[in-house]
């Protein structure tokens, strides 16, 4: 009869620590994006800075989303680079854009008048509602 209150002790105790114990969550959802301006190698032993986004908007077919953006780099010299995050637990996509260009090597090029274009193919993206920020500002929502 010991052996059988054991069994049945030890059978609780497993029962509540499973209970008891933290779910697993959902991983978030994943996307994929054909992203031109990607970090490059080498990124890091240039000079980063912002830029100026002066429009941007959110294009919906099918299940492909396109962010288009016109943007003013400091100059002509600079290059654009892209960051786009994984979408956060609120459905959230930051998109961090912003250029390079070689540090102590001053560019002689004038200062562009009319922004310059670029646009991100997002795919991939799981069923849901979500909200694509571009450097901090809202571009917009979408339902995938």
């Amino acid at each position: 009869m010991k052996t059988f209150n054991r069994i049945l002790l030890f059978g609780l105790a497993v029962l509540l620590f499973v209970a008891c114990s933290p779910r697993a969550t959902a991983a978030p959802a994943s996307i994929q994006v054909d992203n031109p301006y990607a970090p490059q190698a080498g990124d890091d032993a240039l000079k980063g800075d912002d830029i100026r986004i002066d429009s941007s908007s959110l294009n919906a077919a099918n299940s492909q989303i396109t962010l288009n953006f016109a943007y003013f780099p400091p100059t002509p010299c600079h290059q654009l680079r892209v960051v786009v995050a994984q979408p956060d637990a609120q459905n959230r996509i930051n998109v961090k854009a912003y250029t390079v260009v070689e540090k102590d090597k001053p560019c002689t090029l004038m200062a562009l008048a009319t922004p310059q274009q670029a646009s991100l193919n997002l795919n991939s993206i799981p069923k849901g509602h979500y909200s694509l920020w571009l450097n901090d500002n809202q571009v917009g929502e979408f339902d995938s």
